[in-house]
């Protein structure tokens, strides 16, 4: 039977998963990783609860848990642990909350930050209805937390220029289902919460004279990303962070396009997010 005890999170430090092999499995010593420093089952009870129940992998490794969205992956894989010998219950994602590779991973940053003391306040561009705002909010109650969005959708320049150089399908008004008073309602503490709404850049007018400790840029489009990079990373203190949403995915080539851009003019490694749309992290060097 495989040991659920001995399942890795992304975010844990135990050692690096073994990929699952029917023809040495049953020999295999598996690395233990200790319920209470493990993130990803801490997050659901159902784990501690009953620690035999077995939860289907994306990379086919008993120690690395994550959502499959594939059916005929994840049907494959629950075939594997059977043939394994595993005959306990398996968890689907769907029976469970989605697990939030970009959330969680903002967490950490913001403990890292919080712990390593590092000043600044807290951005996020493209806000919509607030989603990821309210976690970023919630993670730095403690520091002002700056909202730029249109608040009306996707603009009409910049859609046009995804358009005209084959960027993405972006239309304008995109998003617009949204409105800045729902939004700082949302949050945890609405005192904290400085909404910028309008057309970015030019909602930047008078930041200059910020510092920013971490900065979600979650634009979807190549003009507002491309813009929001230099502003907010000439802006970002030692140790901060910008985690940058799309920049893996095909939905919008335009997000990815500009960090790309940006990196290789900066001299910059972005570090990837296992998320659902490719995030990647932007570091400043301490």
């Amino acid at each position: 039977m495989i040991d659920t005890e001995h399942v890795k999170c992304d975010t844990c430090t135990a050692p690096e998963p073994m990929e699952l092999d029917a023809s040495d499995e049953a020999s295999r010593d598996w690395p233990t990783v200790d319920i209470e420093t493990n993130p990803y089952k801490c997050q659901f009870p159902l784990f501690q609860q009953h620690p035999e129940i077995a939860f289907l992998d994306s990379a086919a490794t008993a120690q690395r848990p994550a959502c499959v969205l594939d059916a005929e992956r994840a049907a494959q894989m629950e075939a594997q642990l059977r043939e394994l010998g595993y005959a306990g219950p398996i968890v689907r994602p769907e029976q469970l909350s989605l697990f939030d590779a970009r959330v969680a991973t903002m967490r950490l940053l913001a403990e890292q930050i919080h712990e390593l003391k590092i000043p600044g306040d807290a951005a996020e561009l493209g806000v919509y209805r607030g989603d990821f705002a309210v976690h970023i909010n919630a993670a730095f109650p403690d520091r002002l937390l700056h909202l730029f969005d249109t608040f009306e959708g996707f603009a009409e320049k910049d859609v046009a220029l995804e358009s005209r150089e084959g960027l993405s399908r972006a239309k304008q008004g995109d998003f617009s289902g949204t409105d800045a008073d729902t939004v700082r309602r949302r949050m945890p503490y609405p005192e904290q919460t400085v909404l910028h709404k309008g057309w970015f850049p030019d909602t930047f007018a008078g930041c200059d004279g910020l510092s920013f400790a971490f900065v979600s840029i979650d634009a979807d489009l190549y003009a507002p990303t491309a813009a929001a990079l230099p502003l907010f990373w000439d802006l970002l203190s030692p140790g901060g962070a910008l985690l940058i949403h799309d920049v893996n995915g095909t939905q919008y080539r335009g997000a990815g396009k500009a960090v790309s851009e940006f990196c290789a003019a900066r001299g910059i490694l972005p570090t990837p997010v296992c998320d659902l749309h490719g995030s990647v992290i932007l570091r400043k060097p301490m």
